[in-house]
């Protein structure tokens, strides 16, 4: 996949959308800046944490999604 079509790389307009009706419980993360750190959480709606970096959450995405029921 090149680069332009990294999920990663859409607009969060684009990317809700695109998981929007796809059924499943946890097919999107987001770790998005609030005030001085990030807020990362997932669709499910099970999982919201408070982190100092994007890269922390991005680690902490990553465990949640393994961990979740699929």
């Amino acid at each position: 996949m090149a680069d332009d079509e990294n999920a990663l790389h859409e607009k969060p307009l684009e990317f809700f959308a695109s998981i929007a009706n796809t059924g499943g419980d946890c097919d999107g993360q987001a770790i998005l800046p609030e005030n001085g750190h990030f807020r990362a959480w997932c669709t499910c709606g099970n999982w919201s944490v408070k982190v100092d970096t994007s890269d922390e959450g991005l680690r902490l995405a990553r465990i949640h999604t393994r961990s979740a029921p699929h």
